[in-house]
């Protein structure tokens, strides 16, 4: 891989410094904040029960100190905050590659792939489960109390005696990690975690070209649904099924903009039968397979031979594995818990003891109906947004649907929002991509170690770790700042001559000004971390960067209110199969090969 200089600011004049040295010292930030976060996960997240790698008495003196074992948590994590964020407007530079994003990511995710869960202890319930099925316990009927032994016991309270909510792909899958790890835990662990890395590279391929088909730059899409903190924290760290869910549900939608609709019709399907969400995801595959038929009604008869190819694989998968539908039955075992992140469930608890006091109905009443309430809106809410879209994008639609449904539903787990981050990071436009960046970084910051009840010694020492490291931060930039104003560095010998501008605006925007683009990056389309921002060169010599006003049609299956216009990803599937290098505009007048 090619490597170009990146621009950095030094007293108004333009500083050449070649981009690996930078991307080298913000994988390392990366690297340390992982580190820490896991040398505070050690202190603060989810023990196994009996462990003793980490039982040293300096390690029982810090963890009993709940402030001090979450404020270490807390420098990691800021610390790797502020490197995916660095890492952000270096892709908005277009100076970083698809690839040289998964390398990054595959060094962040190493120090969470090796430690203890840190923010959820859900894995143990997966191992549980999967030993119940390998044993011949039906797991849709019992809860893991049935089981016993070691797996058992790390099983939190709260779900001993629920049934488990996911589907007989899942359960085989885990089934098979704890008769391969032979019912160990630590090693069950880490079999679940290779289960989950294997999602993650799902994503890792699939993501960049779902962005192709929507117009998205591919390592933008790639910075934000699969380097964000949020999948190394929780797909990764806590081995949540997600992973395998995503990374299945991705690739489904692949090969259906690749004119391989029943392909990815059994797909989604199988990622269905790991996770009930995944089963919105297969409605948006009909208006994807509608375009690609010819004659009448071919809605219609997409929506029939959706349901049919869904149908089959669902009862062929469910009878091999040898188990039942109960799954659909238990998918309101989750609501057994609740959080404070669910508005159902918080507007639920307060109209029920409003009325309680009042009419003395039971509160438990009250949030059963709101649940309902909510429920019935969101399925509204998708139902309009799938009607719309031939006009938004399938894939823009699917990740707002499953924003509202996991907004609107009962529980709300930090990872459930990646239901949605994922292919909205593939599809959608700036002010959404904005918001999911925004809320990632709220996501990350607003939840606490497992092992950690909340209170006024966890919020002081989530505080006492996230405000000194980014008082330093601003501290070391406005030093170096200084220090630019002090001895600025010239141009290299040879360089073409360029303006003094501010530093981080020679590709930007300057004050007041036009947008100033570097001689060698005219745009293809921008679909950046955060918009506006040069791409790579568009196209060989003799090929003209499209205007701005194709640009914009071209944003994440944002399309132009001028009738007869079409969505990106309705002419993209043509053109799909002329391979990677190829620039799938609709508002171009055919594929223009992308300079590498």
């Amino acid at each position: 891989m090619m490597l170009r200089s990146a621009t950095t600011e030094c007293n108004g004049l333009v500083s050449a410094r070649p981009l690996r040295y930078r991307l080298a010292a913000l994988r390392t930030l990366g690297v340390a904040g992982s580190l820490v976060t896991v040398v505070g996960g050690l202190l603060a997240g989810v023990r196994p029960v009996g462990e003793v790698a980490v039982d040293l008495p300096i390690v029982h003196q810090v963890r009993a100190s709940t402030a001090l074992s979450v404020a270490v948590v807390y420098v990691g994590l800021t610390l790797l905050l502020l490197a995916w964020w660095r890492v952000g407007r270096q892709v908005r530079s277009g100076d970083i590659s698809c690839r040289s994003l998964a390398t990054t990511a595959a060094w962040w995710a190493g120090p969470f792939a090796l430690t203890i869960p840190i923010f959820s202890g859900d894995v143990h319930s997966y191992l549980a489960q999967g030993a119940m099925t390998r044993a011949g316990l039906d797991a849709y009927q019992v809860g893991p109390a049935a089981l016993g032994g070691p797996l058992t016991v790390n099983v939190p309270a709260i779900w001993q005696h629920t049934p488990a909510p996911y589907g007989p792909v899942f359960l085989n899958l885990a089934g098979g990690v704890t008769e391969m790890t032979g019912g160990g835990v630590w090693v069950g662990i880490l079999g679940m975690r290779l289960l989950a890395l294997l999602g993650v590279a799902l994503l890792v391929w699939s993501v960049p070209r779902l962005a192709r088909f929507c117009g998205v730059r591919p390592a933008a899409a790639m910075w934000l649904g699969v380097l964000n903190p949020l999948v190394l924290l929780h797909l990764i760290g806590d081995a949540h099924n997600e992973a395998v869910m995503l990374g299945l549900m991705c690739v489904g939608l692949v090969m259906a903009l690749r004119r391989r609709p029943a392909v990815g019709v059994v797909l989604l399907t199988l990622a269905t039968l790991v996770k009930a969400p995944a089963a919105l995801a297969i409605a948006f595959v009909v208006p994807i397979w509608a375009q690609q038929l010819a004659g009448s009604r071919p809605r219609l008869r997409a929506a029939a031979r959706t349901g049919a190819v869904a149908g089959v694989t669902a009862l062929s998968v469910t009878a091999l594995a040898g188990m039942s539908f109960g799954w659909v039955q238990a998918l309101g075992t989750p609501t057994h818990a609740r959080t404070w992140m669910s508005i159902t469930t918080d507007l639920g608890w307060a109209v029920g003891t409003v009325l309680h006091h009042l009419t003395g109905v039971g509160v438990e009443q009250t949030r059963h109906a709101v649940w309902l309430v909510g429920l019935v809106v969101a399925a509204g809410l998708c139902l309009s947004l799938w009607r719309r879209s031939e006009r938004i994008g399938p894939v823009t639609a699917l990740g707002l649907s499953l924003a509202v449904l996991v907004i609107a539903g009962p529980v709300v787990h930090p990872w459930y929002l990646l239901w949605a981050i994922v292919p909205l990071a593939a599809a959608a436009g700036t002010a959404i991509r904005r918001v999911v960046t925004g809320g990632s970084v709220a996501l990350v910051l607003l939840v606490l170690p497992g092992g950690v009840q909340p209170g006024l010694a966890a919020l002081v020492g989530a505080l006492a770790g996230t405000v000194p490291v980014l008082v330093v931060t601003a501290a070391f930039r406005r030093l170096r700042r200084g220090r630019g104003s002090a001895s600025p560095v010239a141009e290299p010998v040879g360089s073409p001559a360029r303006p003094a501008l501010r530093a981080g605006r020679v590709l930007g925007r300057p004050r007041g000004g036009r947008r100033l683009v570097a001689p060698s990056a005219l745009l293809a389309f921008s679909g950046g971390a955060d918009q506006p921002a040069p791409a790579r060169p568009f196209g060989p010599a003799g090929v003209d960067a499209p205007s701005a006003a194709g640009q914009r049609l071209a944003l994440g299956g944002v399309v132009s209110t001028r009738r007869g216009s079409r969505p990106p990803w309705r002419a993209a599937a043509p053109l799909a199969a002329a391979g990677p290098g190829v620039c799938h505009c609709w508002w171009s007048s055919g594929p223009h090969r992308r300079h590498r």
